[in-house]
């Protein structure tokens, strides 16, 4: 406390002057707020420490570029997870290999981090390995405003849900592409834990009922030998009135699969062109209408945005001035900051609509690229139906003319269902049929 002899006992403005020295405190807080809050809306990233994969370049501390003995570290916890590994398992693979954590890694070329080194040299976490796959930073990305602080006298540390989040796209040098990124979260979102007999599905998190849309259980029996490694409806598990089984064999579900797999890897060898010509067809007079429309209101909003600036910028001044009453100028000033709002929130929805858009043709160049990768499947793993399936759909089983019959609907990332018409092998048939009428015509 300034000025004060506690000795010689506390006089009368004491609280006065408490009361001051808060107010001074609040006051120097919403001013930092503000410049932190400038900083964020602009762009540049809020964190201090930079994540483990970069580092800030020599020239602008601004900018992060990114460190290439630690980057090659994040690509391998993101191949090791596509691969059907967990992130305990990935911990360990990482201990068992010698790896450096985060934490010694800064150290060792002399950066701060803030957690502490640990006991054991190279002792990896789980924590760890999902704080890394769960970085959005890694394909590019600034993200401020994950966190926040509950006040001037609390400095305790509150995360923010993600729709008060600002993203800024392809602000640095990705180490992750966003398509491989997008994988994982889908696997973090969809993680199971492995069965009592320590069994792990090869489908974990891409299994779910056509009915009632829900995840599809995948059950290894410990003690019925004769009973077969199966999924069903995870509604049907908890209460059978709400939907049927879905019951299917992971025998059956791999044959249906992988012969699908091998049709489509087939028809893209075969057919790429075709193939391309019909995923572009699908929709692109709707989706195309839609995007300019998008587009145009999206410029409508930004302009409008800029337009009441400058009407608030007026209001003020008539204000100032005497033209405008003090109720008139509220009345304006809340009717305009509340049209602001709402025209950023649209903004901000047209955005990720227009970039959901536009993505597809990336998807579809995407899967192009990882079919190619495998010219002959005969088994099936985890990579490859992570790489190549977004979903598969499992349908109730039916009778049909005493015959048990049923279906599954596979939806490839970026593309969709892919459908061959007719027959696979008659539509060969056709397209070397009209081919060669070309040659002779």
């Amino acid at each position: 406390m300034d000025n004060i002899d506690s000795s010689k006992g506390l006089n009368d403005f004491v609280p006065i002057q408490d009361w001051f020295n808060e107010m001074h405190a609040k006051n120097t807080s919403q001013k930092v707020r503000t410049v932190l809050k400038n900083k964020g809306e602009s762009g540049i990233s809020l964190t201090n420490n930079v994540p483990y994969g970069y580092k800030k370049d020599e020239t602008d501390k601004n900018k992060w570029v990114i460190d290439e003995p630690s980057s090659k570290v994040v690509k391998e916890i993101y191949n090791l997870f596509i691969q059907g590994h967990g992130t305990f398992e990935i911990a360990r693979m990482l201990t068992e290999r010698n790896i450096m954590t985060p934490a010694e890694y800064f150290a060792s070329i002399g950066r701060t981090f803030p957690t502490r080194l640990q006991t054991f040299k190279h002792q990896w976490n789980a924590t760890t390995v999902a704080s890394i796959l769960d970085r959005q930073e890694y394909i590019g990305d600034t993200v401020n405003f994950k966190y926040t602080v509950r006040s001037y006298k609390d400095k305790t540390k509150v995360a923010l849900p993600k729709e008060n989040w600002q993203i800024f796209k392809n602000t640095h040098e990705a180490i992750i592409d966003e398509y491989t990124w997008n994988i994982a979260q889908q696997l973090r979102n969809n993680r199971k834990k492995p069965t009592r007999s320590g069994k792990k599905s090869i489908f974990s998190g891409l299994l779910f009922c056509y009915d009632c849309g829900k995840k599809l259980y995948f059950q290894s029996p410990v003690n019925n030998l004769k009973s077969k490694d199966h999924y069903r409806c995870s509604s049907y598990k908890k209460n059978t009135s709400l939907c049927t089984s879905h019951w299917i064999t992971d025998e059956v579900l791999q044959s249906l699969v992988l012969e699908n797999i091998q049709k489509v890897i087939s028809y893209m060898k075969d057919y790429e062109d075709l193939f391309i010509k019909q995923q572009l067809d699908k929709n692109s007079k709707e989706e195309a209408k839609e995007l300019y429309q998008n587009k145009k209101e999206l410029e409508k909003a930004k302009n409008r945005i800029i337009e009441i600036d400058k009407l608030f910028q007026h209001i003020y001044e008539d204000n100032i001035s005497g033209k405008l009453t003090d109720e008139r100028f509220r009345n304006l000033s809340f009717n305009y900051d509340k049209e602001q709002q709402e025209l950023k929130i649209k903004i901000e929805q047209l955005s990720k609509q227009i970039n959901t858009t536009e993505k597809k043709t990336v998807d579809l160049a995407q899967f192009i690229n990882n079919v190619k990768k495998y010219t002959e499947i005969t088994e099936l793993t985890p990579e490859i139906l992570n790489e190549l399936i977004e979903k598969v759909l499992v349908h109730q089983a039916e009778k049909i003319n005493g015959k048990k019959v049923q279906e599954i609907d596979i939806y490839y990332r970026g593309v969709g269902i892919i459908s061959f018409p007719v027959s696979f092998d008659d539509m060969k048939i056709a397209i070397e049929k009209m081919l060669n009428k070309r040659k002779t015509a």
